[in-house]
């Protein structure tokens, strides 16, 4: 029994090598047959590799040339930043030396202004010089304004009335004024006015004509009293401009004693070779009439007139310079005749005058 197992396990039919045979041809035939459709296959994954490639190459080629345009760009950009930051840096160049001026110009203004301040504190210490005001000088195409007024001669005497009645045109009106206060009388038109006549007649005398000025109303007085009797010389400013404040300080008051005006004319060293008298009517008091509770009637004032005619002096010519008054209707004759007599003038000038 055991020798027949063992004669069974090494025996080899034939049978089982053609199946090898045949297993191995079937192998070598498979492989046979699926290298040519793999041989197919590679051609085929080649040819789309190749077109791949292809596809790449072109995408490959657009590239650069996009990245030749967008380091053009780039360039151009590098250089419009290159001149924005050289314009920054100029601005900023600008920018420092204008501040450098600017700081110098603060220094300069602390400077001027530090010495502003000690010129303005040497100033104050300065005695103080008031200054003259200038004497205006009429227009010289305007001087024979007042016509038939022939001021020759080496002296001319004015005449300035400054009673109550210089303050307003009228009676009631100038009453009215007399309760205003100092201040508001010397503004009054008419007697502004005939201040800038007595100032007109000034500017326009002869160099070489002397002058003095008489004011008047109840009493007669003269402009300066400390310089009585004098003649003053039109070129000495200092004089003229103390006579032309002098007018403008006072307060024209009470009555017009025309008779006493004339008598103080009479009574001059040198007498005057022409008076020129400023005077708005007939006066209102006389030596023999001073006033009171009586009332002054056209009838008494032509009185008054003559007794003052009689005093005037003789031989000078009366130029008379009259701002009407209302209701005083016998005043314009009356200085008409004056003027005749004595070879003078009348004039009633208008409102715009005179235009200083």
């Amino acid at each position: 029994m055991g020798k027949k197992k063992r004669r069974n396990t090494v025996l080899f039919s034939i049978s089982f090598l053609d199946c090898i045979c045949c297993g191995f041809g079937a192998v070598l035939l498979l492989f046979v047959l699926t290298s040519g459709k793999k041989a197919d296959v590679n051609e085929k994954g080649i040819s789309d590799l190749e077109v791949l490639a292809d596809s790449l190459q072109i995408d490959v080629e657009e590239a650069k040339k996009l990245v030749a345009d967008l380091e053009k760009s780039m360039q151009i950009r590098k250089e419009k930043v290159k001149t924005v930051q050289e314009a920054v840096a100029q601005k900023e160049k600008e920018i420092t030396d204008s501040k450098e001026i600017l700081n110098l110009m603060l220094a300069e203004r602390s400077t001027i202004e530090d010495e502003l301040s000690k010129r303005l504190d040497e100033k104050k210490e300065i005695p103080k010089v008031e200054e003259k005001p200038v004497i205006p000088i009429p227009n010289t195409q305007r001087r024979q304004y007042l016509t038939g007024f022939n001021l020759v001669g080496e002296r001319v005497l004015f005449l300035v009335e400054a009673s109550g009645g210089m303050l307003d045109e009228t009676v009631d009106a100038a009453i009215q004024r007399m309760g205003d206060p100092d201040f508001k009388k010397r503004e009054s038109p008419k007697w502004t006015r005939t201040v800038k006549a007595v100032q007109w007649m000034i500017a326009t005398l002869d160099p070489n004509t002397k002058y003095q000025v008489l004011i008047f109303n109840k009493d007669t007085l003269p402009i300066i009293p400390s310089r009585d009797g004098e003649w003053f010389d039109p070129k000495d400013t200092d004089t003229t401009i103390d006579v032309l404040q002098r007018l403008k300080a006072l307060v024209p008051s009470g009555g017009a004693n025309l008779e006493r005006a004339f008598m103080a004319a009479r009574d001059f060293r040198y007498a005057a070779d022409n008076i020129v008298l400023f005077v708005d009517g007939l006066p209102t008091q006389s030596e023999a009439f001073q006033g009171g509770s009586g009332t002054v009637g056209d009838k008494e004032r032509e009185i008054m007139f003559k007794d003052a005619r009689r005093r005037r002096p003789p031989r000078t010519p009366i130029n008379t310079i009259l701002f009407p008054m209302s209701g005083d209707p016998a005043a314009a004759l009356l200085y008409w005749i004056l003027a005749s007599d004595t070879n003078g003038a009348l004039v009633s000038p208008s409102k715009t005058w005179p235009n200083i």
